[in-house]
């Protein structure tokens, strides 16, 4: 017996399984058309339904127009009336449309039609008597008349033609759900039908193929492995951004990438066949041989699996620093060497230029230590004899000096504190960061109290916490100085008869989140980075004692430890200074 191929068992089930859909595809496309034209009945119907409810409003529609008109004698009543008994005319003719399949609504359409004239006819005739006799004469016309009557009927016509509709919509709607289950199931059957026969269609080709694929992949592995190795070796030597040198065992060149020849000025044809030790200057050329062999011998490793940096050597002669990788590959009856070199001149470079800078930047350090000691000492002393001599000029010649020279005294003396609080701010900030010091765990709630006390706040100043403050590792005296700056700026401008600070954090991920909040004059949004600038304040100094150091000092002490700062404010309502600490060290 002739055994099927897998191809034609694929396509034999492939037909069975089409002929019977395309069979079942036939019934559903049979319900389905059933369905639609279910569907079709049952949006006729409520479009008959909608017609007869629009009919019969329409006849108000004109019949209150009329009113209107007969009432007030108001002419603008009048086109709403005629376009409504307009519109009752084309919604007759789309009702006698809507309505052609049903018999029993076709013999009750001209029923409603002449109803309709009549009505319309007596209202046509009050209409007259008005234009004619006037309102007292279409009064009587309409009591006499017999609208009332004609009205009452054309209702109960028009509510037993709805009556009707309703009936047929409840029968088509029926229909509609009736067939749509049975296109559903029908479509299901072939649904489930197709996957069953295609699930086991498909686990029957797939064992075939995998026994066929099993038998082919047994044949192919040693050449697919045999290419992929070449393929590999290839890529990694053609497109290495390193140079890549293969020798044997007697270290004669065999493969000489790209980026070797660019390296070493050498074409791969001038290297191929010759002794790898032609790219080294002595005295490393004539150790070579001698380490290769006994490495081969004795198994000892100084570059082969290890790597350093050694020195090469172009074809010009010139030499050049590079890190130089080795790796063995055993194959059937000999070993091979693969070498990874990478030129590290502009490595070198750089590092000279680190030491370079390094240097540098210990004497500019050393600058800074004498600059400081020089403003500690040389600026300082001049300004105590200044203030001294001034101290005395107030004390003994007090009697002497009008209110003027009182004043200009009192500046004098203010103008010595600013420079030298100016000069401890300066000394103080270059310090932060340049000068290291350890850091131990400091309780930031007993730290504030100290500062809050060492402030004294008036008496209007409230001070409030809004949460525990935690522990951090810090150097002390750096946040001491840190809350010292944003407390004594908080007080120094408050501009409220009753002051509040605010003093809260929370955590934020990492990082500790702290606030220092005052309902004071509040900052603009201009300034929110120019207020943590050396030396700028916004208040006129003559006012407000300030060298400007401070919240660029405490700036400097939060970015030491890896936070950020900012400011959010409001003119008028105050201000809040944001900061973060590590929460840990």
């Amino acid at each position: 017996m002739k055994k099927w191929s897998i191809e034609s068992k694929v396509l034999g089930g492939f037909g069975v399984a089409l002929a019977i859909l395309a069979l079942v595809g036939g019934l559903v496309y049979q319900s389905s058309l059933h369905y639609v034209e279910a569907s079709r009945r049952v949006t006729q119907t409520y479009e008959a339904l909608a017609t007869l409810e629009e009919i019969f409003s329409l006849m108000n529609q004109a019949e209150t127009g009329q009113r209107g008109y007969i009432i007030t004698g108001d002419e603008s009543y009048l086109p709403r009336r005629d376009a409504a008994i307009a519109r009752i005319g084309e919604l007759l003719s789309q009702l006698k449309r809507q309505t052609a399949d049903e018999p029993a609504q076709q013999q009750r359409i001209p029923e409603l039609a002449r109803q309709i004239a009549a009505r319309l006819t007596l209202l046509n005739r009050a209409l007259i008597v008005r234009q004619t006799q006037g309102f007292e004469a279409a009064r009587q016309r309409l009591m006499v008349g017999s609208g009332k009557t004609e009205m009452d009927a054309l209702r109960s016509l028009v509510t037993a033609m709805q009556g009707h509709e309703r009936a047929l919509l409840k029968q088509r709607m029926d229909a509609e759900r009736e067939y749509a289950n049975k296109t559903l199931v029908m479509f299901s059957l072939a649904l489930l039908f197709a996957m069953v026969f295609l699930s086991l269609l498909f686990l029957r080709i797939r064992r075939e193929i995998g026994e066929r694929k099993h038998a082919e992949e047994a044949l192919a592995v040693q050449a697919a492995q045999l290419r992929e190795s070449e393929a590999r070796v290839r890529a990694i030597v053609e497109t290495a951004a390193e140079g890549i040198i293969v020798i044997g065992e007697r270290g004669i060149i065999d493969r000489f990438n790209p980026a070797a020849e660019r390296m070493f000025g050498y074409t791969e044809a001038e290297v191929v066949g010759k002794n790898i030790s032609m790219l080294m200057p002595s005295p490393h050329r004539e150790e070579h041989d001698g380490y290769l062999a006994r490495y081969l011998q004795t198994g000892e490793k100084r570059i082969v699996g290890i790597g350093r940096e050694v020195m090469g050597m172009r074809k010009g002669g010139t030499t050049f620093p590079m890190d130089l990788a080795v790796s063995e590959v055993r194959l059937a009856d000999h070993r091979m060497f693969t070498g990874i070199v990478r030129d590290v001149t502009e490595r070198k470079q750089v590092e000279e230029r680190q030491a370079r800078l390094v240097l540098e930047l210990e004497s500019a350090n050393e600058e800074l230590r004498n600059f400081a000691y020089v403003v500690s000492h040389d600026l300082k002393a001049p300004l105590r004899a200044i203030s001294s001599l001034a101290d005395w000029v107030v004390t003994d010649y007090a009697d002497r000096l009008d209110d003027e020279g009182k004043e200009h005294m009192r500046l004098l003396l203010a103008r010595v504190r600013r420079m030298d609080g100016l000069i401890d701010g300066i000394l103080q900030y270059s310090r932060v960061g340049r000068v290291k010091e350890a850091g131990v765990a400091v309780d930031l709630d007993q730290l504030v109290h100290e500062v809050i006390d060492l402030l004294s706040p008036p008496p209007n100043i409230e001070i409030i916490f809004d949460s525990p403050l935690p522990t951090v590792v810090a150097v002390r005296t750096r946040l001491q100085q840190l809350f010292q700056n944003l407390l004594s700026n908080a007080i120094k401008y408050m501009d409220k008869p009753e002051g509040k600070i605010r003093i809260g954090c929370v955590a934020a991920g990492n990082k500790w989140k702290l606030s220092v909040s005052d309902n004071g004059p509040g900052i603009e949004e201009r300034y929110f980075e120019k207020i943590f600038q050396l030396f700028q304040t916004l208040a006129p100094r003559d006012r407000v004692e300030s060298t400007g150091v401070g919240l660029a000092l405490v700036k400097k002490i939060v970015e030491m430890y890896g936070g950020e700062i900012w400011v959010e404010s409001k003119v008028g309502e105050g201000s809040t200074f944001f900061f973060t600490l590590p929460r840990s060290a």
